[in-house]
């Protein structure tokens, strides 16, 4: 079996995902009952994670890139941003315009070719979508050439690890049916030093990561699946993650100065900041990340919720 490398372009042979269901849904999309309520339960955690990250949103300009529905959109709209949706379907860009009636401009398009001027937004967000793209490495050059220097890029994917693939695969989307079969595959999913490799290349520094999983624990989730029976659980953001993470990496603006006419911090050979895309256990305990790349250490797998 051949080695999956996310830093590369996936082949099509080599996956197979059927997103068509995004442009069915309509109003289902705003139904917390119905196919798209396992984004509405993690909708809360993540968009609060992109606002803290954000600062003050007010007026500023932010693609949110797939923005299906208008989920995520609406929330950011809501604190003030001037919000481009960006979709390949038209379905959902109409239900999103709907759903997000001020402070929202829907625009039809591929992240692998983003219809946009360099350096266009102030922030660029991707949630529940890099692990549906084959050519990652594409969608991370464009993020980068359309982001303003110093611009913020926001996301939140899924590992690619055993533990996702039971929870996610195997048991969201094949065993309980919280999400369409053809949604996602494993071998689509990104390690975070993947991520972290194309996102720093691209010129893009870390600011911080965490983890999103659901309240329940490990023991609930596998009495769960193997009763094929289980509640839409809540989300929370924290240290795990084995499953989804989320992240901010800031694109480097080479003519920033901090007060003083000092270089940034990060340009002085500081460590780099603790919530960077790092899976060893040293992060766990607190210390302070050192820089390089990341490590994909079992240990966290073996951890708990």
């Amino acid at each position: 079996m051949r080695t999956i490398d996310r830093t590369r372009p996936v082949p099509p042979a080599r996956y197979d995902i059927d997103l068509e269901h995004y442009s069915e849904f309509d109003e289902l999309w705003w139904d917390p009952e119905g196919p798209a309520g396992l984004l509405h339960a993690m909708n809360g955690p993540r968009v609060g994670f992109y606002l803290r990250e954000l600062g003050d949103a007010r007026g500023r300009l932010v693609l949110d890139a797939g923005c299906g529905g208008g989920l995520v959109a609406k929330g950011l709209a809501g604190a003030g941003a001037v919000v481009t949706g960006l979709d390949l379907s038209p379905a959902c860009l109409r239900v999103a315009r709907r759903a997000v009636p001020d402070g929202f401009r829907p625009a039809a398009g591929r992240m692998e070719r983003l219809p946009f001027a360099s350096g266009s937004f102030d922030a660029v967000v991707a949630a529940d979508v890099l692990e549906h793209i084959p050519d990652l490495p594409a969608v991370v050059e464009e993020v980068a050439r359309v982001l303003r220097p110093g611009g913020s890029f926001l996301f939140d994917t899924i590992n690619r690890t055993a533990w996702a693939w039971f929870t996610a695969l195997f048991g969201a989307e094949r065993l309980l049916g919280f999400v369409p079969r053809g949604t996602h595959d494993w071998r689509l999913f990104i390690r975070p030093r993947e991520l972290d490799h194309l996102l720093t290349r691209a010129g893009l520094e870390a600011v911080t990561t965490t983890g999103l999983a659901p309240r329940i624990g490990p023991a609930g989730i596998v009495r769960g699946l193997a009763r094929r029976s289980l509640p839409l659980p809540e989300f929370a953001t924290g240290r795990d993650r084995r499953a989804s993470y989320l992240g901010h990496y800031r694109k480097r603006d080479p003519g920033a100065r901090e007060p003083g006419g000092r270089a940034p911090r990060q340009d002085r050979g500081e460590p780099r900041p603790q919530g960077a895309l790092d899976d060893s256990p040293r992060q766990d305990r607190g210390e302070p990340r050192p820089q390089g790349a990341l490590d994909d250490s079992p240990r966290q797998d073996r951890g708990t919720r």
